[in-house]
């Protein structure tokens, strides 16, 4: 296993190393690749021979026809919102929603970019996105870089966002899984990346930025960071059905009403000489309650050799 590990190491430090000399992406992979052909005839496990370089060849052709076919239906899909003029009377359909319910409008937005990103690279993607939707973000108020960043990210999460979700096909096509299957599995585990861009609007602390004049402080960055990581970790182990033990519906329920408080934007109260966001302190007080039982049970399991009092 050392001479696989020895190319695998090389390959990736001469692809790094192409980059950083200025070569496009094509001609460091090319190189790379070159580099892999030749340390491979270092050892009979790992040299290439006609034979090994045939069966590679039939197995990219067979594994490729779900890619081609999945960017048949991308192209399909593009000429429709080009022809028909939906990329650009949709965002004008936006600002009007906007006047009622800011969240309603990212929440359009987000369809919006995940459906005109389906299947285009990530600068392609977003120039798209800064073009068509940008604009829209920025008459509603939204700091211009957290605008930026809202559109990007979910452009690129249409990669994982069924019925296109050209990262999942690759993936199932390398491990020769079933197509739909993986692009439902990586949905499911990129949830948690979907609160992601409406932290950046809600929280532009987490972005180094303020609404404000002078509303930026360490305290408030240190709060939106606490506030932002414990509810991702209670969506993800509600997401997941697991967190040091598998949790039961009820005790999952409990973790969603956590992340839901944890990262809905409340401003914080004045209390006295002290300020305290109410929804974020309740989030958090069920996250620690319900990951403490949860240990507790554990515990109490792995002592008995017992199934957990939290598991299903």
């Amino acid at each position: 296993m050392r001479i696989e590990g020895f190319i695998f190491f090389a390959a990736l430090a001469s692809l790094i190393a192409f980059l950083l000399n200025g070569r496009s992406p094509f001609r460091a992979v090319t190189f790379s690749l070159a580099i892999i052909l030749i340390l491979s005839l270092a050892s009979s496990r790992t040299r290439i021979t006609p034979r090994r370089a045939m069966d590679a060849l039939v197995r990219a052709s067979r594994n490729g026809i779900a890619l081609v076919s999945a960017s048949a239906c991308v192209g399909i899909i593009i000429g429709i919102v080009t022809l028909t003029g939906v990329g650009t009377s949709f965002p004008n359909a936006i600002i009007p929603l906007a006047e009622r319910s800011l969240f309603a409008a990212l929440v359009a937005i987000m369809i919006c970019s995940i459906v005109l990103g389906m299947g285009l690279p990530s600068a392609v993607c977003y120039l798209l996105m800064a073009t068509l939707i940008g604009p829209v973000l920025n008459k509603l108020g939204v700091i211009p870089l957290a605008a930026h960043l809202f559109i990007f990210y979910f452009g690129m999460m249409s990669m994982v966002t069924p019925p296109v979700a050209l990262a999942a096909f690759a993936s199932a096509s390398i491990a020769k899984a079933n197509i739909m299957a993986t692009g439902l599995a990586a949905f499911r585990f990129s949830l948690v990346g979907f609160t992601l861009p409406f932290m950046f609007v809600y929280r532009p602390q987490l972005l180094l930025l303020s609404e404000t004049e002078g509303g930026l402080t360490f305290l408030s960055i240190v709060f939106a960071v606490l506030a932002a990581t414990l509810g991702i970790i209670a969506l993800a182990a509600a997401i997941a059905g697991f967190l040091f033990t598998p949790l039961a519906w009820r005790w999952r329920i409990a973790l969603f009403a956590a992340a839901a408080l944890l990262l809905y934007p409340d401003p914080p109260v004045e209390i006295g000489p002290i300020s305290i966001a109410i929804f974020d302190t309740l989030g958090a007080l069920i996250l620690m309650a319900t990951a403490f039982l949860d240990w507790k049970a554990g515990t109490r399991s792995s002592a008995q050799e017992g199934p957990s009092e939290l598991a299903p």
